[in-house]
């Protein structure tokens, strides 16, 4: 091996905490190494709070790292909530960590929407966060983007974000052009970001080469589009006898009806309501816009939807006479 391939080895070992590794390979390969160099690389995995790496690299190098400058950086690593590094600090010099300091470092942490550094502060301590200091770091996780986290300490809160916190999120992880979070985000919150939004984003991630992340921004975009080409959705409740003579809708509606009640298993005995729609919903959007507007403006939640004629949808509600239930099952 040349000693060009050598020396880049080495270096590469240096690079990556392998310190004992790398002055093995030297003494082979009679190349010297300073002890400046090697100080210069052991502080940088101090720094990087590689204490284990430090200790034994000090070691094979033989140079000693007094046990307070491990003390002060194992404060320092508290201070910035790395408790990992603070933990492995503490067991190379035998010095406890005290339960009060931590758990104000996981307080700080969650306060200041650093998830994990708080929830490893948490689990060292062998507690739960509690409820308030994790709605916070929600909250301040969404307003940075980082959707999986802000979800993450919500679900250990055990509530359900704001629609609010959702779509700020959105709108910040799509303008940093990551898409799957963002729309995650708004279908959370169960509202639809804007084209424009989309395809700036799907630019950004054609910039970076993620092109999958581009395609998924185009396509949502473009449903947007044809979603924005639909008329309203219009809903006309009909009474049987209005729905008979209508003219409106094929008379092949007539074979469509509830058959039997899921809860009690009576075949007869219902009393129908029926809705005629302008034109059936298209998009998983207006679905959902369907149930709730069924729910608000008719108490309905259980529904069937039969396709008549070109567009035009008929909805079918039954409630069972028998034990008063809407869980109805429907048939042509």
């Amino acid at each position: 091996m040349s000693d060009e391939k050598v020396n880049a080895y080495i270096k590469k070992c240096l690079d990556e905490g392998r310190m004992p590794e790398a002055v093995e390979t030297s003494k082979i390969a009679k190349i010297q190494l300073s002890k400046d160099e090697l100080n210069s690389h052991i502080q940088k995995y101090l720094e990087k709070g590689w204490t284990t790496k430090a200790k034994d690299g000090a070691k094979s190098a033989g140079i000693e790292i007094p046990n307070q400058v491990l003390l002060e950086y194992m404060n320092k690593y508290l201070e910035e909530g790395r408790i990992y590094s603070a933990m492995e600090a503490s067991k190379i010099i035998g010095a406890p960590l005290q339960k009060e300091k931590i758990k104000l470092v996981g307080r700080n942490c969650l306060l200041k929407g650093k998830l994990n550094p708080g929830l490893e502060a948490y689990k060292f301590l062998k507690k739960t966060p509690p409820e308030e200091e994790l709605i916070i770091c929600g909250n301040l996780c969404f307003k940075e983007g980082q959707f999986y986290a802000g979800m993450e300490a919500y679900e250990l809160a055990k509530r359900s974000p704001p629609e609010q916190e959702l779509i700020i999120c959105g709108n910040i992880c799509l303008k940093k052009g990551q898409t799957t979070s963002g729309l995650e985000a708004y279908g959370l919150a169960k509202r639809t970001p804007n084209k424009e939004m989309l395809r700036t984003c799907a630019e950004i991630c054609l910039l970076e080469k993620r092109h999958e992340e581009a395609r998924k921004a185009l396509v949502a975009a473009q449903k947007i589009e044809v979603s924005d080409d639909l008329r309203p959705i219009e809903i006309k409740e009909l009474t049987l006898t209005e729905l008979k003579s209508s003219k409106e809708i094929e008379q092949a509606w007539n074979s469509f009806g509830p058959t039997e009640c899921i809860d009690c298993e009576s075949e007869t005995g219902f009393d129908e309501r029926f809705f005629l729609l302008s034109r059936i919903p298209q998009t998983r959007e207006e679905e959902e816009w369907l149930d709730e507007n069924m729910k608000k403006q008719y108490s309905i939640e259980h529904y069937s939807v039969g396709v008549f004629g070109e567009e035009r949808g008929l909805i079918d509600s039954a409630i069972c006479r028998k034990c008063g239930s809407q869980n109805i099952s429907f048939d042509f």
